[in-house]
């Protein structure tokens, strides 16, 4: 039997890495099947010309992703699709640069992802009536099936929402552009966290808007700051991450949710209310939107859920917003 040997040149990184993605992409090319033993590893390491620690470490990559297992004294082994469910949750250090990159906040790594997009996009393929409504026009908010199923998915993640109260946006960016380009005007008063989420800070200097941060503690944004900001100059919104603050991490708490909900409406103040932060249903406070839904836009996107590529997201506003 010819032994596998990939050829790495297509693969970008670190040789150890590129024969962990080389192993994954022969597993789902169907190249390495279910079952099947990866050549030793000191024969591969003579194939491929690099050392047997080399090999060893994709193979434990490889293993690590959830692409095959290894077997004491017996090999290594290509895992079945039922087996390949493990979720890692760990992303590995740049061994070049000695440190974990931070500046993106990024949904834990799962090997199905690819797989079950690959699915997908097959099944839009073969689906006639799919294709067509995706070389159509659509309405402003999107298909309504569309947001009947975001909304039911929603539902699921704690997120209480009607599909009438959503439009479909092109991922949370969009989303926070688009509540800031119709609530406010150049030269608006935004009010954030004073560490806050990079994107927003973009979207408000393309707005030409005047930015202000309010100081943050391990509960989040401090209402006592906030007041003071509005007793000198309410701002017209106020955008926050009450989930996982980006990049604190911190929750706003449920004591201060009400105080802020307080606050808006004593000043006539929008909220804007960024959900992307994935926490489970029962880690996750009182929305603001179920707080104050006549004064809340509320991002999501499945970013931090999916996958970041998909660039799909929601926007919910107030019935006099989204009614046509």
């Amino acid at each position: 039997m010819t032994m596998w040997v990939p050829s790495l040149a297509e693969f970008s990184g670190s040789r150890y890495r590129a024969i962990a993605s080389a192993i994954e992409a022969a597993i789902q090319a169907g190249e390495l099947r279910p079952g099947e033993r990866l050549p030793p590893q000191r024969r591969l390491a003579d194939a491929l010309g690099v050392t047997i620690g080399t090999v060893t470490r994709g193979y434990a990559e490889a293993e690590r992703n959830g692409w095959v297992s290894a077997r004491v004294g017996s090999g290594t082994y290509v895992k079945s699709q039922t087996q390949n469910s493990a979720v890692s949750l760990t992303f590995p250090a740049d061994e070049t640069a000695g440190v974990i990159d931070l500046s993106l906040s990024l949904p834990p790594p799962n090997p199905l992802r690819q797989s079950l997009l690959s699915e997908a996009l097959h099944a839009l393929s073969q689906s006639g009536a799919a294709l067509a409504r995706g070389v159509t026009y659509q309405g402003a908010q999107g298909r309504h099936e569309h947001r009947e199923v975001l909304a039911r998915w929603l539902n699921t993640l704690g997120m209480p929402l009607m599909a009438d109260e959503l439009l479909i946006t092109q991922g949370g960016q969009h989303g926070i552009s688009l509540a800031l380009s119709t609530l406010l005007r150049p030269g608006d008063l935004l009010a954030a966290d004073a560490l806050t989420y990079p994107g927003a800070i973009s979207a408000a200097q393309q707005g030409h808007l005047k930015l202000v941060g309010i100081g943050q503690d391990g509960e989040g944004m401090r209402m006592d700051l906030l007041e003071a900001q509005c007793a000198r100059q309410p701002p017209r919104a106020i955008y926050l991450t009450p989930e996982q603050n980006n990049p604190t991490g911190a929750c706003l708490s449920e004591s201060r949710r009400e105080r802020l909900v307080a606050l808006a409406r004593r000043y006539d103040i929008w909220l804007i209310e960024d959900g992307v932060q994935y926490l489970p249903a029962e880690q996750r406070g009182t929305p603001l939107y179920k707080l104050a839904p006549e004064r809340t836009l509320f991002v999501f996107s499945t970013a931090k859920v999916l996958a970041g590529g998909l660039r799909i997201g929601v926007l919910r506003a107030p019935k006099s917003y989204t009614s046509g």
